[in-house]
């Protein structure tokens, strides 16, 4: 079928028809955010379920386009575009079949019969699934570049899949053919996030992108600016969506370190005690609710350590001089206590926390 944006449109969108409008969803009550306040409206969007035959070509982070529908036709037909929705869950019911719920802004014309139609696509999503598949098969095998070769095929039936991508940048990662591959994969998968098959894949994805930024700061340092700046983007983004996992908070806590170390000598006067100052705080929620999840980790207290040394260097002579002190040597400790061997720690924090014993008194 068409569809037109307006009635004076004259460059109809080609389209696929998936099914009918059955509900509309107002939330259950108003919280009023600064926009909404500022608008005199409630800005959240409504939740809209849709009635589908057929699931096939419809994927979560979709945009579907709703189209106005005359209840005396029996059949679809070509209508304007009255509005959107991004799909947010497709699932089979018993009594109803199969079913799409979504969100958009339905305010003005939640009571007219809709149609819900997806953009004609030609994309090869179930071939390129199956490569996709394929590539993941001889990953697991240790077969690199014959899954970069699955992977490039999968990717290249269907672009803007983030599950792909992350894949191959994942396979270029190992096969040690460099760290710029797998950041251009990675960006491509970060940008269509949305898209991704499943929440678990996500997270994995959001743990694997903060490890992999902050090895590219490791090697580049401060002269990759974009990399950078995207760091703490994803980090927030990750503790929005995955609050209750321990890695989430502990890359938080190496984000925020770097950022702290970083903003004393980007930054001066005032915006520079601002920003270290936010970035502190950050480091402490951090800290703490990683420590919550789970104590055990050498790593968590060789961030920490690192994190109070600074803190306890910049508040030297001052009332909080003796609480970061000692906050590095309770983390000193643990450091030595859950210590494995397989990396090395260095003799600068080492140092640190034996200066920091030998002050508090305990030698």
């Amino acid at each position: 079928m068409f569809a037109f944006r307006s009635q004076e449109s004259l460059e109809p969108l080609r389209m696929i028809v998936v099914g009918d409008v059955v509900g509309v969803e107002k939330a259950s009550f108003f919280e009023v955010d600064k926009v909404s306040a500022e608008l005199a409206v409630d800005t959240r969007p409504d939740t809209v379920t849709l009635k589908v035959s057929d699931p096939k070509g419809i994927r979560v982070g979709q945009t579907l386009y709703l189209l106005e529908k005359n209840p005396d036709h029996k059949t679809f037909k070509d209508g304007n575009i009255v509005g959107m929705i991004t799909v947010k869950s497709v699932y089979q019911t018993t009594f109803f079949g199969w079913q799409v719920r979504g969100e958009g802004y339905l305010r003005l014309i939640e009571d007219r019969p809709m149609t819900a139609a997806r953009l004609l696509d030609t994309t090869k999503y179930e071939e390129a699934f199956l490569a996709k598949r394929q590539g993941d098969h001889y990953f697991a095998k240790g077969q690199i570049e014959e899954a970069i070769r699955r992977y490039k095929h999968a990717a290249s039936l269907d672009q803007g899949s983030p599950d792909i991508h992350y894949a191959l940048g994942k396979a270029h990662w190992k096969d040690g053919e460099g760290y710029v591959s797998t950041a251009f994969e990675y960006s491509i998968a970060w940008k269509n996030r949305s898209r991704f098959s499943n929440d678990q894949e996500k997270l994995l994805f959001y743990l694997d992108y903060l490890r992999f930024l902050l090895f590219y700061h490791k090697v580049e340092g401060k002269d990759n600016k974009n990399q950078f700046e995207l760091m703490p983007i994803v980090a927030k983004e990750a503790r929005e969506i995955f609050p209750k996992n321990y890695e989430v908070w502990l890359y938080n806590l190496e984000v925020s370190y770097i950022n702290l170390t970083h903003s004393g000598l980007a930054l001066q006067a005032a915006a520079g005690r601002k920003s270290r100052e936010d970035w502190s705080e950050l480091a402490e929620v951090s800290l703490k609710k990683a420590y919550t999840l789970r104590k055990a980790d050498y790593y968590l207290h060789k961030l920490a350590c690192l994190y109070y040394n600074v803190k306890w260097k910049e508040y030297r002579g001052s009332s909080k001089e003796i609480e970061y002190r000692d906050k590095l040597v309770e983390h000193g400790k643990l450091l030595r206590l859950y210590y494995t061997g397989d990396s090395q720690i260095s003799e600068d924090i080492l140092n640190a926390i034996r200066l920091a014993e030998k002050q508090s008194g305990l030698f």
